[in-house]
């Protein structure tokens, strides 16, 4: 822990993003309680994280894979139990001139218990003691819904979205590909994860690799919206449904500068944060996304609202 941190990224081959700063910043100024980082699936979650705690001193990450990952945390670090630690997290601090240790514990989309004991020893270790500064990166939704360490009052939650455009254009531009923004974010969005991989697949086949892409994710938003729908448009929650298509309708109002109430309710379709993403994690589709720092549904990308006005309008003339 007493080395500094190395990210598995060289610098020069990330772009500079605004919620770097903003985590940097709470990281820097930490008292007390945990931190959730949180984002749809390939915005650069964990990149984003890692560029703000570069050669920092005290840090040590463990991935959360089961309900026995405490366990391993303990048997990785060569100790036997939670008082072992709190002695550990103590001498850490004293050798890094008292800067509190950070413990990033991160959570995989596949990872299906241990959330609950999360939040408990973030609360132990954070809030109770500030012995560590422990920071949760969660691939889902549903699991930084999950997360619970006493209270909104109890953690800092942070929101790392897709790309900008110019933070997207100055990433093209790290791969080379500066001239070619405008054809790449046609066929990539601003998804970083996307993009990056559309860059390692154009340096091996060329324009085929944004066309494939474009074809696919054109597909994958069609099936996503699609499988949501059936999905949820069923689903009852205290007596009340279609959840998926109120939960569509309200969000296209937003998206046309209507007030609409996206909200716990989500357009009146009585189904809560948790329900939508058990259902849509269920599934394996993200077309809709709950904001944890703003607390309200959107819509994962343009493309998915595209496509829901689309089979709304689609299934309103069938039924007329």
């Amino acid at each position: 822990m007493m080395k500094p941190f190395r990210p598995e990224l060289a610098k020069d081959r990330m772009a500079e993003r605004d919620v770097v700063g903003s985590i940097t910043e709470r990281i820097e100024n930490w008292t007390d309680h945990a931190t959730i980082i949180a984002g749809r699936f390939g915005s650069g979650k964990t990149v984003a994280l890692e560029a703000a705690l570069r050669d920092r001193r005290g840090v040590y990450v463990h991935t959360v894979l089961d309900k026995d990952w405490v366990y391993s945390l303990y048997k990785d670090l060569g100790l036997d139990n939670l008082g072992m630690l709190k002695d550990a997290l103590r001498l850490v601090k004293k050798r890094n001139r008292g800067s509190t240790p950070i413990l990033v514990l991160e959570i995989p989309r596949t990872t299906k218990e241990g959330v609950d004991t999360v939040s408990t020893f973030a609360k132990i270790l954070s809030s109770d003691s500030s012995l560590a500064h422990v920071i949760v990166c969660a691939s889902s939704a549903a699991m930084a819904i999950a997360f619970d360490a006493g209270g909104a009052e109890r953690q800092d939650n942070f929101w790392v979205g897709d790309l900008t455009e110019d933070e997207a254009k100055e990433l093209l531009n790290l791969h080379g590909h500066k001239d070619k923004a405008d054809e790449f974010l046609e066929a990539c969005g601003y998804n970083a994860l996307d993009l990056v991989r559309t860059c390692e697949r154009y340096a091996k086949v060329g324009e085929e690799a944004l066309q494939a892409k474009k074809a696919e994710r054109d597909k994958r938003a069609r099936d996503e919206v699609e499988t949501f729908w059936e999905e949820c448009k069923f689903k009852t929650v205290d007596g009340i449904t279609p959840a998926g298509e109120n939960i569509l309708k309200a969000l296209l109002q937003v998206n046309a500068g209507k007030v609409a109430d996206v909200g716990l309710r989500a357009g009146g379709c009585g189904a809560q944060p948790e329900d939508v993403a058990k259902w849509i994690r269920e599934k394996k589709c993200h077309p809709v996304i709950w904001h944890t720092v703003t607390e309200e549904y959107q819509f994962a990308s343009e493309l998915h609202a595209k496509v829901a006005s689309e089979i709304l309008n689609s299934t309103s003339q069938s039924t007329t």
